[in-house]
């Protein structure tokens, strides 16, 4: 074979040689950037399931759950607040008790302990009726200079009723003993006291949601 023949399909096989090599250098660059690309997707995948986890974490701290018994003891606003209405009588018809218990009887007030206090008073509920004057209780053997209703403000539900209540039966005292009704300040009952103090038992109410109940 001439020589320049042979040089010419040597050449050819060599081309041929280094196109198959060239491909297979191809493949495997292909494959590596194709593995890549897919590691880049897990970590896409790896990031969504940190979002869920995270999300499942959230809704276990937002998830309703009953209070605790720590938190339902809560102090009251109204501690040491009371609404006091006084009847003073007169120097020469001061009353005596058992004609107070006689009056106080029929209008559902009950007698103990020294003192008068409304059915309902229970765990603050209601109002009561003291002595006015030191100690505090009605003595059987004196007369009743003063008598003082005390409506606690704490704990209380439907205060302003209980408050028209209180001030109803300190109006039928004062005219059936002739004893002036007077404020917390010893002052005459007047109509804008009275406005006052159904303002704050509204406020109580509506605060209690006592209208709704």
């Amino acid at each position: 074979m001439n020589p320049i023949y042979q040089y010419i399909v040597y050449a050819i096989f060599a081309l041929i040689l280094l196109g198959v090599l060239s491909y297979k250098v191809y493949r495997v660059y292909q494959e590596r950037s194709d593995i890549k690309v897919s590691k880049k997707l897990g970590g896409g995948f790896k990031f969504g399931k940190q979002n869920e986890s995270t999300e499942e974490v959230e809704e276990e701290i937002n998830e309703i759950r009953e209070p605790r018994q720590a938190e339902l003891n809560l102090t009251d606003e109204n501690e040491g607040k009371l609404i006091v209405l006084h009847l003073a009588a007169k120097l020469d018809k001061k009353p005596e008790l058992n004609l107070i218990k006689q009056k106080l009887s029929v209008n559902d007030m009950v007698y103990k302990n020294g003192y008068f206090e409304s059915e309902d008073s229970t765990h603050h509920k209601g109002f009561k009726i003291l002595n006015g004057e030191k100690p505090g209780k009605f003595d059987e053997l004196k007369t009743i200079s003063l008598l003082t209703l005390v409506l606690h403000l704490k704990g209380q539900r439907n205060v302003t009723k209980t408050f028209d209540e209180m001030l109803k039966l300190g109006r039928k005292i004062s005219e059936a003993f002739d004893m002036q009704l007077l404020d917390d300040d010893f002052n005459a009952l007047s109509e804008q006291s009275i406005s006052n103090y159904r303002e704050t038992t509204n406020n109580i109410d509506l605060k209690t949601g006592a209208y709704v109940s």
